[in-house]
């Protein structure tokens, strides 16, 4: 019985590491040119705050300098329970307040929309307090809802590489992402995963920000409800939205923590009825999105095949050593080529050991995530 249950972990673990590299293989080519839209399309753009007075004015400051018609665009800061001076900082924007309520950003959207509901040739766009965008940005997501993307998401970019070696490590595993899960699932024409910041939907499918089930990450649970729809999600990889990482070491577990308790129950709540949507379309981007969700992540399978490894030195009942030394250097080392195809500065590039110690140190908040009960907030500065 030990055998059989060894044989199906290995077979599953390298099967997964093997899956995962070939999909990454499509974000390789770079992504056509989005065709220029009207312009002309009507954008609310929805920024919820929980005490961002000190970063949310840069933000507005950026969506003040648009290369796009300001009268097609409204802007809303949505003032979530604020106790510093978010209201006044924000004075530029029209600012709705919210007292009370469960936390967090779902319901602070769906709070509002109920209030505010968009009107038929609305879209939506969201951002975060902290985030920092170029002067193309809503051109450029516009651009894709007009040419019949039901939503899309910017590349999510670092805005403080150089905070930490936190951060530093952070903007790597996020360079390489954009184009190995993100860029690579759009490419395949499936679905990326929405970023919770930087994301535009059309009128089709507003509807998925108005309601809350009050899991964690809401972003996730966008994206399998839009996949059920049959909607489809685009990743525009030369539109940029810039997010804050967190430099510390306590805010970003707390961080990490939150966003793996919403994977797992997003992935629970969802698994069989897009298995099952999956076999109705016979769509293998729904049975990619239910992998996506559902599997550990890169540095646990890399631990395990590493476990793998060294006990097969002194046993004969798993695989070749050499065998699972080929799949953690492959796990380990593919990043590489994928920044060096972006051109991520050679500056970063050499301190990539940084992302091998990042990776290894969410191995027990892995664990700490399964005792995550509520929203956290990460604070910004």
């Amino acid at each position: 019985m030990l055998r059989i249950l060894l044989f199906v972990s290995q077979v599953l673990i390298a099967a997964l590491a093997v899956y995962n590299l070939l999909v990454a293989g499509w974000g390789l080519p770079h992504q056509a040119a989005v065709r220029r839209g009207s312009r002309q399309r009507r954008l609310r753009v929805l920024v919820p705050a929980h005490n961002e007075g000190a970063v949310i004015g840069s933000l507005l400051s950026d969506l003040a300098r648009q290369d796009y018609p300001a009268d097609r665009v409204r802007v809303v800061v949505i003032a979530d329970r604020c106790t510093d001076d978010t209201v006044m900082a924000s004075q530029s924007a029209e600012v709705v307040e919210r007292h009370e309520g469960p936390d967090g950003k779902g319901p602070a959207l769906a709070w509002y929309l109920a209030q505010a509901p968009l009107d038929p040739d609305e879209s939506l766009i969201v951002l975060d307090a902290d985030n920092g965008v170029d002067e193309s940005f809503l051109a450029g997501v516009a651009d894709a809802l007009d040419i019949g993307y039901d939503a899309a998401q910017a590349y999510v970019d670092t805005l403080n590489p150089d905070a930490s070696w936190l951060t530093t490590a952070s903007a790597l595993s996020y360079w390489a992402s954009n184009r190995m899960v993100q860029l690579a699932r759009h490419n395949l024409g499936w679905a990326p995963d929405l970023g919770g910041t930087g994301s535009a939907f059309a009128p089709t499918a507003s509807w998925v920000l108005e309601s809350h089930s009050g899991v964690l990450t809401e972003d996730s649970e966008q994206v399998a409800r839009l996949s059920l729809a049959g909607q489809r999600i685009a990743w525009l990889h030369g539109v940029r939205v810039y997010d804050q990482k967190p430099a510390s070491a306590g805010v970003a577990m707390r961080q990490r923590a939150r966003w793996m308790s919403g994977k797992r129950e997003v992935a629970h709540t969802y698994r069989r009825s897009m298995l099952a949507a999956a076999v109705r379309r016979r769509s293998w981007g729904l049975v990619d999105l239910v992998i996506r969700q559902s599997q550990p992540g890169r540095t646990f399978m890399v631990g395990v095949a590493a476990g793998f490894g060294v006990a097969a030195v002194y046993t004969d009942a798993l695989w070749p050593w050499w065998v699972w030394t080929l799949i953690v250097g492959v796990q380990v080392l593919a990043p590489i080529v994928f920044l060096i195809r972006d051109r991520v500065p050679f500056r970063f590039l050499w301190r990539y050991p940084l992302l091998v110690v990042f990776g290894l140190a969410w191995l027990p908040v892995r664990l700490m995530s399964s005792l995550v009960r509520g929203w956290y907030h990460t604070p910004h500065d």
